[in-house]
């Protein structure tokens, strides 16, 4: 059994050159990316319905696959979707949204209304341990200990609960029932880390909250036209603008985890808004193509939203500044973007897609 190790800033993938997500085995001689296929690795799918392909670097050691067993920090059982319900809305509660935050969010094209209803509040950098406190006081240690993002922290010898997560806007993420089951922080101050993260109490021995869906909050009945993209904000967005709700995906390889939500929806006819940069990046469009495949054999309509980058970065831009996206066929769409990416999509990776392409025909 191989042993691995996560990627970082200072040590990023080697296929992607991001510093998540991917990891490199100990040995140096496999890569486990989680973002590019180049057609030279092999594809795999992980137990959360997530693409990675594992890439052999070095000649020399075995050519035979590793077996996978990614490094973890002691799993900690997460709380059921009523109890974490219950604490993210006992915490988004007792936080207010600052008028900085409220200024963005209204930037975007939400109105007061909608920002209100969704439940934004920005997690400040003071006063956690209070929050915490107070959480742990009414609920109950076992029970806060199973919440991600609340945690016990550790300084000058002394033990105290404390809340995790850099300081931004709060997002809460809602499953099919419309229950808060995560909260993501859009950082006010990234610096060289990720713009958008979990609240997670994983780096302390905790529960992480996975990988969860967005199903933005609405009021369509079953049947009705859905949108499926990625970003929790931009899904919100998009919803509140178009009347469509919109689905959020947690990463563009992760497209499968919208197939149970769909399941519960019924929709006739799905929409795929990935972003603009699909006909210029061939690995997201290879999601794209994929997902939209997966969705026809399905049995559903699938259509794909396309428009001119200049006209925005995502759906939610395109909307909030008045515009329509294109509606394509996905077979068109995709066979469109297989063409352009010819010089880049080689050997096994163009044969899969070009024989996926012929079958919508």
């Amino acid at each position: 059994m191989r042993t691995w190790r996560h990627v970082s800033n200072r040590k990023p993938c080697p296929i992607c050159d991001k510093p998540d997500w991917c990891a490199v085995s100990a040995d140096g001689a496999w890569v486990l990316c989680r973002r590019v296929d180049t057609g030279a690795g092999i594809h795999k799918v992980d137990k959360a319905g997530a693409d990675y392909w594992l890439y052999h670097l070095d000649d020399r050691s075995m050519s035979r696959q590793p077996a996978i067993e990614l490094p973890s920090l002691p799993r900690v059982e997460c709380a059921d979707p009523v109890t974490l319900d219950r604490i993210y809305r006992a915490v988004l509660g007792t936080l207010a949204l600052s008028a900085s935050h409220r200024h963005a969010l209204r930037q975007r094209g939400l109105a007061d209304a909608e920002i209100l209803r969704r439940g934004y509040r920005t997690l400040p950098l003071h006063g956690r341990t209070a929050l915490a406190r107070r959480l742990v006081d009414r609920f109950g240690a076992e029970v806060c200990s199973s919440i991600p993002g609340v945690y016990i922290a550790a300084h000058d010898g002394r033990q105290y609960w404390s809340i995790a997560g850099t300081p931004g806007i709060l997002v809460p993420m809602r499953n099919v029932d419309g229950r808060i089951i995560a909260v993501k922080v859009r950082a006010d101050s990234p610096g060289e880390g990720p713009k958008y993260t979990y609240l997670s109490s994983a780096k302390h021995g905790g529960p992480s909250p996975g990988a969860p869906v967005h199903v933005p909050l609405h009021a369509l009945s079953p049947g009705a036209l859905v949108r499926i993209t990625e970003g929790e904000l931009k899904a919100d967005t998009a919803t509140a603008l178009s009347g469509i709700l919109t689905v959020s995906i947690p990463g563009v390889a992760m497209w499968r985890k919208a197939l149970p939500i769909l399941q519960a929806l019924q929709p006739q006819r799905v929409l795929l808004a990935f972003d603009a940069d699909w006909r210029t990046n061939p690995h997201v469009a290879q999601a794209l193509g994929h997902a939209a495949f997966a969705l026809v054999k399905a049995g559903y309509e699938v259509q794909v939203e396309d428009w001119e980058p200049a006209l925005g970065k995502g759906i939610d831009d395109v909307l909030a500044h008045g515009h329509s996206p294109v509606l394509q066929s996905a077979a068109l769409a995709f066979g469109a973007t297989l063409r352009g990416h010819a010089r880049v999509w080689t050997g096994t990776l163009a044969t899969r897609a070009t024989e996926e392409v012929a079958s919508w025909h």
